[in-house]
C-alpha cells in the first residue's frame, strides 16, 4: 500500500481549478501538506462537494462530531452543508493529501440514473471509501492522469480536465463494492466531548455560552473542561467562542450590508463595546475600517482566522452569504422540530431520547402514524395518553385528518398534552365543506386551549395560495401551518415573487412551517431541490417567532436538515 500511494502524482502548492465556488460548474484540485498545529481549526461545512484523500499513515476526521480514523489512501467523501474538519497526529513532518471540491448544479441530461450513483458516495452514513491495493490502482492512475492533465494545460485543457475527473469519479464509482473500511477504536471519552464542545459552540454562537452551562451540558466540571479544552484546540474556551463569532462577523460585514447593531446581535455579543474589543484584538483593526476594505483585503484577513483555508481554497465555513438578506436573529420562540415518526420510536420514552440525542427542541405528532399500537385519535386510551404526558415531550403541533370525530379526538389529547396547535390537512372535499367542519370545531378548540390550524396543499379542498385566501375570506380567523413545497402547482411558481405574496396575505396567520424539498418528484434533503434557493429567502420574509418542523420521515438526514435549518433561519 505505501508503495502504491507514493506513485501518485504530488506537487506541494500545486492545484487545478476550473472556475469558482459560485459557478455553475465548479472544481478545484488542491494539493498540499497540513501539520498538528492546525488542528482544532474550526469545523466547517460548504455549498459544494469535497473529496478528502490522505497520502499518509495516520490522520482522522470529524464529520458531524464522529470521529473516524484515517490511514494511507482513504478517500473521505463530503456533501454539501455536513460539518466536518481534519486531525492531524503530532508530529514534525507534514502531512500530504488532497483535496478535491467540486459542484454540478445539474445532473447530465438522461444520465440521472448514472449521476445518481456518483452522488450515493456521499451520502453513505460512514462516507469513507478503503480500498485493497488491486482496486486503489485503477483510483490511482485516473488520478494521475487528472493531474498531467491540469499540469500539461493544452489547448482544451479544461475538458480534458473535467473528462478526466468523471472518468476518476466513474473508477471510485465502480470499485466501491470493494470497501474494506472499518471503524477503529476512537481516542478516549475526553477528547470526544470536547469534539462535541466546539461542534456545539459553532451551531450556538448565538446564544450565551458560559464555561460552567457548557461544563454542565457535557458532564465534566468547568476546571477539567477548561484544561482539556485548552491542551486540545490551543486556545482557551473563551478566546475558541470569540473566534467562532468574529468569523461570523467578518462574513456578515463583508458579504452583507447588515448594520452594526444587527451584526451584534446576531453573533452572540453582549454588548457594542464587548464586540468592537473582541474584533480589534483578532483582526488588529475595528469593524468599520475593515468594511472600507477592498474585498481582497477582507478576504485575507478572513482566511487569517481560519488556518486549514489556503489562498487556494474558496470561502469555507460560514459559508457567504452573497445577496441573501439576512434574518435578524432574536426570536426568542423559535423552536426547530422534526415529524416524531422519522425517529421510528416504539415508546413515548424513546421518543424523547432520540429528540435529546439529536438536539431538536420540539416534535410535530400524528400519534397514530407515530405508533403502531393506536389506529385512531378516537381509540386512543387514556394509558397511552398518560404515558405521553408523562414523558414531558415538548410537542408543537398535532396532525389530524378532516373528520369530526377524528379533530375532536385530537384536540382533546393536544389540551392533555398541553400542545398549542391541531393542524388539520384538508382532502379533496369541497372548501365549502371544509371551512363548515372547521368553523363547527373552533368552539371545542376556544374551551380546550387549543388553537386549530389548516395545511393548504394543491389539489385539496384548500388549494395551494388561492385555496388559503379564499379559506381566509370564509374565515377571518384561520390559522395556516405552511408546507412551501405543497402550495406549488408546478416548479415555475417556485419564485421568490410568490412566496412574497404568500406571505404578505397570510402574514400573522402563518403559525408554524414545515420544511420539505423534492427532486423530479423524489424527496431529497433540504435545500437540495427545487427549494434550494427559496428558503433563504423564506427565512428573510418569517416577520415572528414559530415553530420550523422538518417534513420528512428520512431518518438519516436528519442530523444535515437539523443543522441547514439553524444556518438559514436561525
Amino acid at each position: 500500500m505505501a508503495d502504491l500511494m507514493d506513485s501518485l502524482y504530488f506537487e506541494e502548492g500545486f492545484s487545478i481549478r476550473l472556475n469558482n465556488d459560485s459557478a455553475p460548474l465548479f472544481l478545484l484540485v488542491d494539493y498540499s501538506t497540513r501539520t498538528y498545529p492546525m488542528n482544532m481549526a474550526n469545523q466547517h461545512y460548504h455549498d459544494f462537494y469535497e473529496i478528502f484523500i490522505t497520502l499518509e499513515d495516520d490522520a482522522a476526521h470529524l464529520v458531524n462530531g464522529r470521529y473516524l480514523q484515517l490511514h494511507k489512501g482513504d478517500i473521505v467523501f463530503l456533501r454539501p452543508q455536513m460539518l466536518h474538519m481534519s486531525i492531524y497526529p503530532k508530529r514534525s513532518a507534514a502531512q500530504r493529501r488532497i483535496i478535491i471540491n467540486y459542484n454540478q448544479s445539474e445532473s447530465f441530461p438522461g444520465m440521472e440514473y448514472q449521476s445518481g450513483k456518483i452522488k450515493a458516495l456521499f451520502e453513505q452514513e460512514i462516507p469513507i471509501l478503503r480500498l485493497p491495493p488491486k482496486y486503489l490502482a485503477l483510483v490511482v492512475n485516473k488520478l494521475n492522469d487528472l493531474f498531467m492533465a491540469g499540469k500539461a494545460k493544452e489547448s482544451g485543457w479544461q475538458l480534458e480536465v473535467l473528462s478526466r475527473f468523471i472518468l476518476f469519479l466513474l473508477e471510485i464509482v465502480r470499485n466501491s463494492r470493494h470497501n474494506i473500511y472499518k471503524e477503529e477504536q476512537h481516542p478516549g471519552l475526553p477528547d470526544l466531548k470536547i469534539y462535541a464542545i466546539t461542534e456545539y459552540i459553532d451551531t450556538h454562537y448565538m446564544e450565551t455560552l458560559s464555561l460552567r452551562e457548557i461544563a454542565e451540558r457535557f458532564a465534566m466540571s468547568p476546571f477539567y473542561l477548561s484544561h482539556q479544552f485548552t491542551k486540545l484546540v490551543g486556545m482557551s474556551f473563551v478566546n475558541y467562542v470569540q473566534k467562532v463569532r468574529i468569523r461570523y462577523a467578518l462574513q456578515m460585514l463583508s458579504y452583507t450590508g447588515a448594520r452594526i447593531h444587527d451584526i451584534i446581535a446576531d453573533c452572540g455579543f453582549a454588548s457594542s463595546s464587548q464586540f468592537n474589543r473582541t474584533f480589534t484584538a483578532f483582526c488588529h483593526m475595528s469593524p468599520s475600517d475593515f468594511r472600507r476594505m477592498s474585498s481582497n483585503d477582507r478576504d485575507i484577513v478572513i482566511s487569517s482566522l481560519d488556518p486549514e483555508r489556503s489562498e487556494v481554497v474558496p470561502a469555507a465555513f460560514p459559508p457567504r452569504f452573497k445577496t441573501v438578506p439576512r434574518k435578524r436573529r432574536g426570536f426568542d420562540g423559535i423552536k426547530l422540530g422534526v415529524l416524531a415518526e422519522a425517529l421510528a420510536a416504539s415508546s413515548a420514552d424513546e421518543l424523547g431520547q432520540r429528540t435529546v440525542l439529536l438536539g431538536v427542541e420540539t416534535l410535530a405528532l400524528d400519534i397514530p402514524r407515530c405508533f403502531s399500537s393506536v389506529k385512531s385519535y378516537t381509540e386512543l386510551s387514556d394509558k397511552k395518553l398518560s404515558e405521553l404526558a408523562a414523558a414531558n415531550l415538548d410537542i408543537s403541533i398535532i396532525f389530524v385528518k378532516p373528520d369530526e370525530r377524528e379533530c375532536l379526538a385530537a384536540i382533546r389529547a393536544a389540551a392533555i398534552l398541553k400542545v398549542p396547535f391541531v393542524a388539520v390537512l384538508p382532502t379533496a372535499d369541497s372548501l365549502s365543506s371544509f371551512c363548515s367542519l372547521i368553523s363547527t370545531l373552533d368552539g371545542s378548540a376556544a374551551e380546550s386551549g387549543v388553537s386549530l390550524a389548516v395545511i393548504p396543499a394543491v389539489g385539496s379542498a384548500v388549494d395551494g395560495l388561492d385555496g388559503a385566501a379564499e379559506l381566509v375570506k370564509l374565515n377571518s380567523d384561520v390559522l395556516f401551518v405552511l408546507n412551501p413545497l405543497l402550495l406549488l402547482h408546478d416548479e415555475r411558481e417556485n419564485t421568490f415573487s410568490f412566496f412574497e405574496e404568500v406571505f404578505s396575505l397570510l402574514g400573522e396567520r402563518v403559525v408554524s412551517l414545515l420544511l420539505s424539498d423534492s427532486l423530479d418528484g423524489h424527496e431529497v434533503n433540504l435545500g437540495k431541490g427545487i427549494m434550494a434557493k427559496t428558503y433563504p429567502r423564506i427565512a428573510a420574509l418569517i416577520s415572528h417567532s414559530m415553530p420550523l418542523i422538518r417534513a420528512s420521515n428520512e431518518p438519516l438526514s436528519i442530523a444535515d436538515d437539523i443543522l441547514y435549518m439553524r444556518r438559514i433561519f436561525l
